[in-house]
């Protein structure tokens, strides 16, 4: 397999030579006006809003030769991208990963309630080839999103958001990407066409093979790394009497064997990791969402225009599990997710007021083959919340403007099938919890369309879900987590400023953040161990900390021709944990704290803008910042901490005709063998990676 897709990646490459007629930047255009949705539920040039945020366009990850949606963010400043195994990948945002984090499609939630403590996979089982755009807003969002919206929240803008983006004529794209050290390909097809004057449709399908991971140096081929993953989508755009737009959207995704090799026998030692015990431990995931949008523009007294949506989503997750002497087990879960949103702005006079309603309730079913009462999760069990909010932007003058949001949120869970961590007999579980929280934010136009400042105060909020009050399963290396029914919800205040800056040379963002946490749900250790040699832990509400940190983005251009651009990020935080079964209070650090880390690059566009080309080098330092628990990590962490690493990539593209477009990419260029911190495997080391796609 591996000569197959190096003859391929030459055949591509050997297209460079033909002529190009278009080009490309690592950045959309300078100065260009920028215009946001995500963070206020309202979309606003992003010097006008007092948010961090970071906007990813579709042919900017796809020329950077972005694998998965993960990937995709893994630039933009104070993200740190954790990967626990080659088709697991879960970004960290300001300190924060999992289920601190909120992912949205099209503003639906892919969050719900089984999504466990730490790094998960979720955010992976999103197709990025079937997104337009990725807004990243950092910091908390709690009262436009809800629970969960602590570090970030990113929002996966699929294609063809309206009927205008469609041709009358049919629209073929073929897209295929092959990468060396990956040992894998990606075939991409998609349809578009407007079939009247309002409607049309627009459907895509992707197959990837990803096989074992080669890493950098002398590692070379990490065994039982590769998976394969199928994905669909469809959407249909219409118009209900010319007034009120209507969109129909499905999206499948369905991943095979995706191993967890840190914690088999395969895994390779890296500065000194330990290697897993099991023989293989692989999880299929198959995961779809249904939604319905309408919206009108119709004004009417309490509204200008409004939108509602009904989504439906189901995920089921299976765990197959060899043991040494041939013991097997099998765990897994089925849930379905549904959800009803509307959104609804009104201008009155300076005042821009956005507000709504969202309702989510998730229905889950778990099992496990040694384990009658339930899966990782409870079993036959309910968890629903429901969020009402409103947040007003009131314009001083031309130049200065200034937000005040809140929400109140209700959150319930009925779980039925439980295993006691008492008794070790059935329990169930029936608990709710209400929540309040508040923003305040201001927005100054230093220079009008070019410079802006802003500060920002803000309540952020997670109630425990299904995972944090009955997972029954294991956790990090050598762990077992038990179920804590008396949980409650973790508050945040985060403090935060910054200032953003364009013009036709120079582009920068500069933001500062200090977060309060109070009540953090924390794993600690009971002292027990169990019959497989793991040590038990369980949950407590004792996290009280800090975390603080500043990132920085600058872009400048040298001529016409050349762009420069450099990004930054350090971050601090410690909170207080149970180290030990002793339970004296210890304040560490963060878990898995984000080593500081630079990326400086160069971007060249021809003169006749026929081709390009970019460079960039990445460094992070050491990630000795360590946690007791990341220090017993040791199948992912190494003693004393992941080693600092700088690598060296470069890339290309042509736009050898309107119609057709090839990138070629050299990922790691030097071969380093690197792994980024809390990690689970190496990176990919010597990656050339090359891509077609084709209109017609």
């Amino acid at each position: 397999m591996t000569k197959l897709i190096y003859l391929k990646i030459l055949a591509i490459s050997s297209l460079v030579n033909l002529p190009a007629n278009a080009s490309s930047s690592p950045n959309k255009s300078l100065a260009i006006e920028t215009i946001t949705i995500t963070a206020e539920r309202l979309a606003i040039n992003e010097l006008h809003s007092p948010y961090s945020t970071t906007l990813i366009y579709q042919d900017q990850f796809l020329q950077q030769g972005t694998r998965t949606t993960v990937d995709a963010i893994a630039m933009v400043p104070g993200v740190l991208l954790q990967k626990t195994a080659h088709g697991q990948g879960s970004p960290y945002i300001r300190g924060f990963t999992g289920f601190r984090n909120v992912f949205l499609i099209d503003g639906v939630r892919l969050n719900n309630s089984v999504f466990r403590e730490g790094p998960n996979q979720y955010w992976n089982t999103v197709d990025p080839y079937s997104i337009g755009k990725f807004e990243v807003v950092k910091g908390p969002t709690s009262v436009v999103y809800g629970s969960d919206a602590i570090g970030g929240t990113v929002n996966a803008i699929t294609q063809f958001q309206s009927i205008d983006e469609l041709d009358n004529e049919t629209s073929l794209t073929g897209f295929y990407r092959a990468a060396s050290a990956e040992q894998s390909q990606v075939f991409r097809a998609s349809l578009a066409q407007k079939l009247t004057e309002t409607s049309g449709i627009a459907l895509g399908l992707s197959a990837k093979d990803y096989g074992d991971l080669i890493a950098g140096g002398s590692t070379n081929e990490q065994p039982n790394t590769g998976y394969d993953e199928l994905n669909f989508d469809f959407k249909w755009l219409t118009s209900i009497a010319d007034k009120y737009p209507l969109t129909v959207a499905y999206f499948k995704t369905k991943q095979n064997d995706v191993p967890r090799t840190h914690k088999t026998l395969d895994a390779i030692s890296f500065a000194g990791t330990s290697l897993g015990k099991e023989l293989a431990r692989d999880t299929d995931q198959d995961r779809s969402l249904l939604y319905i949008k309408l919206a009108t523009l119709q004004h009417t007294m309490f509204y200008d225009t409004a939108e509602l949506s009904l989504s439906y989503q189901q995920q089921s997750e299976v765990r197959n599990r060899l043991r040494t002497n041939n013991r097997t087990d099998q765990q897994g879960f089925d849930i379905n997710t549904l959800g009803l949103n509307i959104n609804l702005n009104k201008h009155i006079d300076e005042h821009t007021i956005v507000y709504g309603a969202e309702y989510y309730r998730d229905s889950v079913a778990s099992f496990a083959s040694n384990n009658i009462i339930q899966g990782p999760v409870a079993d036959d069990a309910h968890y629903q919340w429901l969020g009402l909010y409103g947040q007003s932007k009131y314009y001083l003058n031309q130049q200065v403007s200034i937000d005040f949001g809140t929400r109140w949120s209700y959150i319930e869970v009925d779980a039925d099938s439980i295993k006691s961590p008492l008794t070790g007999n059935r329990t169930s579980l029936k608990s709710h919890w209400h929540n309040i929280v508040f923003n305040a934010r201001a927005n100054w136009q230093i220079v009008p369309k070019s410079k802006s400042l802003y500060l920002g105060i803000a309540q952020g909020f997670r109630a425990p879900n299904l995972s944090d009050l009955t997972r029954f399963d294991s956790a990090r290396s050598n762990e077992f987590e038990i179920p804590a029914l008396t949980l409650k919800p973790e508050h945040y205040l985060t403090l935060d400023t910054g200032i953003k800056y364009r013009s036709n040379t120079v582009n920068y963002d500069i933001a500062l953040y200090y977060t309060s946490i109070k009540d953090q749900i924390q794993r600690v250790p009971t002292g027990a161990i169990n019959t497989d040699g793991e040590f038990e832990i369980s949950k407590q509400n004792i996290g009280k900390g800090y975390v603080y940190g500043t990132e920085l983005s600058f872009d400048y251009r040298v001529n016409r021709q050349l762009q420069a651009f450099m990004k930054m990020a350090y971050i601090k935080g410690k909170v207080d944990t149970f180290p030990s079964s002793d339970h004296i209070l210890s304040r560490e650090y963060l878990s898995r704290l984000m080593p500081t880390n630079a990326t400086l690059g160069l971007h060249y566009t021809a003169s006749s803008e026929l081709w390009w080309l970019t460079s960039t080098i990445t460094a992070y330092r050491a990630g000795d910042r360590l946690s007791t628990r990341d220090r017993a990590d040791t199948q992912r962490i190494p003693p004393g901490g992941t080693p600092g690493f700088a690598v060296w990539d470069i890339g290309g593209g042509f736009n050898l005709s309107p119609a057709l477009q090839v990138t070629l990419n050299i990922d790691n260029i030097l071969d380093k063998n690197y792994r980024i911190h809390g990690s689970g495997q190496n990176e990919a080391g010597l990656n050339i990676i090359a891509s077609v796609r084709y209109s017609f």
